[in-house]
């Protein structure tokens, strides 16, 4: 099984605004964040916010399916525009945009991978727009991340780079290099050290788990962690 991630990309928004946001959206659905210095990837309720260039990343818990909501509601409820971002088993990666809760754009570079019957106009909403995204980023060109919005040929032999100072190729992990541009922080370096703060996140679909306290451990170390570049 690939690598499955799931992100909110909150523009111009502090840390500490979309800290009570998240809260505000996690209470809804019957769950709770409490920050807990403790917590590491091996706990399936992390959560991590980090801060930089004006700009909040939220990287969700393994197991947390309810990214797309709560970018919603952030979204909704800050008046922001909010990335919902998310790489699916190590396959794709793919954005939602939200402005003030609406869906103004979208991207996935394999359109058709859960329905190889999808309509023509479904098709082209998965496109990704960068003229759209622009208008919402304003710090941003279109040239700037164009090369990302394209659809992925899944015969080439070899994949290439977007741009020549990208990290990563046509690939998963090329969402890494997106962020970079729109100037959104991924939370934990590479070191596997968390960039911002560490969150204990539950809520009625993702069930709060006991501590490492009081469960009996067991090795991991040849386990891939969630979050890391595989």
């Amino acid at each position: 099984m690939g690598t499955f991630l799931a992100l909110s990309g909150i523009i111009g928004r502090s840390k500490d605004e979309v800290l009570a946001s998240l809260a505000n959206y996690v209470m809804s659905v019957g769950g709770g964040i409490e920050q807990d210095n403790t917590l590491n990837s091996n706990n399936v309720n992390c959560c991590i916010l980090d801060e930089a260039n004006g700009n909040t990343t939220i990287l969700y818990p393994d197991g947390y399916t309810e990214w797309d909501d709560s970018s919603e509601f952030i979204s909704r409820e800050l008046n922001a525009t909010t990335f919902s971002l998310h790489i699916h088993d190590g396959d794709l990666w793919m954005y939602l945009l939200y402005n003030n809760g609406r869906v103004v754009d979208q991207f996935n570079p394999i359109p058709d991978y859960w329905d190889e019957n999808i309509t023509d106009e479904e098709f082209e909403r998965w496109k990704g727009n960068p003229s759209i995204v622009t208008k919402y980023v304003s710090y941003i060109r279109s040239e700037d991340i164009e090369k990302y919005l394209v659809l992925w040929d899944l015969d080439e032999e070899e994949s290439t780079k977007a741009y020549p100072d990208d990290e990563f190729t046509k690939e998963d992990w090329q969402l890494i290099d997106f962020m970079t541009k729109l100037r959104l922080p991924y939370p934990i370096d590479d070191h596997e050290i968390p960039h911002g703060k560490t969150y204990k996140l539950w809520t009625e679909k993702l069930r709060l788990e006991p501590t490492s306290e009081n469960i009996s451990t067991k090795s991991e170390s040849n386990q891939k962690k969630w979050w890391r570049f595989w």
